[in-house]
Order: C-alpha cells, then sequence, then structure tokens
C-alpha cells in the first residue's frame, strides 16, 4: 500500500510540473520573438561551433610557445674557430716620460770670505790641491783666488769636468766625522765653481774623509778630466758621498 502511495504521489508532482514548463517557455519564446528586430540590426549571428575570440589568442600563443622548442631541435653545431695565419705582432711599451727641468738648478748661496782661515792654494798635475786648517772649511782670499782660477781653465774646454776629491783628518775609531768634515769642504769649493759659472753637472764631488797616503790630509784635490794625470784609485779611499754612515 505504501509503495503504491509513493508512486501516486510521483505521478502528481509530474502532471503538475508539465504545465508549469509550459507557462514558463511562453514568455521566453514571445520575447525572443519580440526581440527579433534588435538582433538583425546588431548584424549576422556568430554560427553554431566558431570558436570563441579569445580562441585564436590562445592557440597563437601556444604554436609561439612550441615554437622555440622545435627549433633548438633543428639547430646545427657552432662553426670551428678561425686560425690566423701569422702570430699577433709583439706589443710595443713606451718609455716613461721623464720630467725635464727647463730652468736651471738655483746656484748654491756665495762662500764668504774668512780672512782669519788656515789654507793656501798650489797648482798641481792637472789641476789645483787647496789645503785647509784643522777641522775647518773656511776659506780666505788665497784660497779662494786659487779656486776661481781653476774654473777659469774649465771655461776654456767645455766638455772637461771637475772631480774634486775632499779628505780631513781623524782618528781610526771615528770615520764619521772626517768624511763629514771632507764633504763640507768639498761642497764649498763646489759652490765656489758654480757661481764662478761652471755648471752643476759637470762637477763631481767625492768625500773620502781619511786620505790613505802621507801628503797633507786636510785638503781637497781638483783635477780636471781632461788631464794626464790618472785619476786617484776609489779603493783607495772608504767610499763616496752616497755612502756617508
Amino acid at each position: 500500500m505504501r509503495d503504491l502511495s509513493l508512486v501516486s504521489q510521483c505521478i502528481l508532482l509530474l502532471a503538475l510540473a508539465v504545465p508549469a514548463g509550459l507557462a514558463f517557455d511562453a514568455p521566453a519564446v514571445a520575447q525572443t520573438q519580440g526581440n527579433q528586430q534588435a538582433l538583425d540590426a546588431l548584424g549576422p549571428t556568430k554560427p553554431a561551433g566558431a570558436p570563441a575570440p579569445h580562441a585564436h589568442r590562445v592557440l597563437a600563443h601556444h604554436a609561439h610557445a612550441v615554437q622555440p622548442a622545435a627549433a633548438k631541435s633543428t639547430t646545427t653545431a657552432p662553426p670551428l674557430p678561425v686560425i690566423p695565419a701569422a702570430p699577433p705582432p709583439i706589443p710595443v711599451i713606451k718609455a716613461p716620460l721623464i720630467n725635464v727641468p727647463l730652468h736651471p738648478e738655483p746656484p748654491p748661496p756665495p762662500v764668504p770670505v774668512v780672512a782669519a782661515a788656515t789654507g793656501a792654494g798650489s797648482a798641481i798635475q792637472g789641476g789645483s790641491r787647496i789645503t785647509f786648517g784643522n777641522g775647518s772649511a773656511d776659506l780666505n782670499a788665497a784660497m779662494m783666488q786659487s779656486l776661481q782660477a781653476f774654473a777659469a781653465q774649465l771655461k776654456t774646454d767645455p766638455d772637461a769636468r771637475a772631480q774634486i776629491d775632499a779628505y780631513s783628518s781623524g782618528t781610526p775609531d771615528d770615520p764619521s766625522t772626517p768624511r763629514r768634515m771632507s764633504l763640507a769642504r768639498g761642497l764649498a769649493a763646489r759652490a765656489v765653481l758654480i757661481n764662478s759659472g761652471i755648471p752643476s753637472t759637470r762637477i763631481y764631488v767625492r768625500a773620502i774623509g781619511q786620505p790613505h797616503d802621507n801628503l797633507q790630509p786636510d785638503r781637497i784635490d781638483l783635477i780636471r778630466s781632461d788631464s794626464t794625470q790618472p785619476a786617484p784609485d776609489p779603493a783607495a779611499g772608504p767610499g763616496k758621498v752616497a755612502n756617508l754612515p
């Protein structure tokens, strides 16, 4: 009995639903027919089964994404490197620029004449010899005239050079003091020559210090480079100006 009642209820619901569906479809059909003129004004409708406009963009993008993969699969091997016929040229390294001064070196201050200074000047083979008092580098008038006469001889030969070997007395246990005194005497003689018109590039000073001979220890020997007298042996002295202790 219960099953029969369920069947009867389903039949009743179906009977009620069919007229309701017809009632809903009728207004929709009428509305479609009423707006037919508006649809014709919009132009022809898209045929059934045509893809959506955005579908073309999706397909084009997909084809563009797939294309590089296909291109990679068809690439060939890179070409072999080209070997040059000759080696590259040897690089040329330019010499550094040397700043050469365009003006002459300023002369040293004039050396004063000390009347009480002990010493004298004398001529030797190839130059002059100036003696000094013990522990002094002062020049008197006679010593000054001897240096100026030596400068006048150098002017006669522009290619000649002046070598000044300076000595000083001292003790064997203190070689520094006589070498410093000999340097002061050599620089004083150099200043006199420069102020007399001899360029500094033509004058060489050697501060030897204690001499290794029996001559006057407190002296300087000025030797011209064009003289026949051989230059003193550097091994006879303890060193040069650059090696001052």
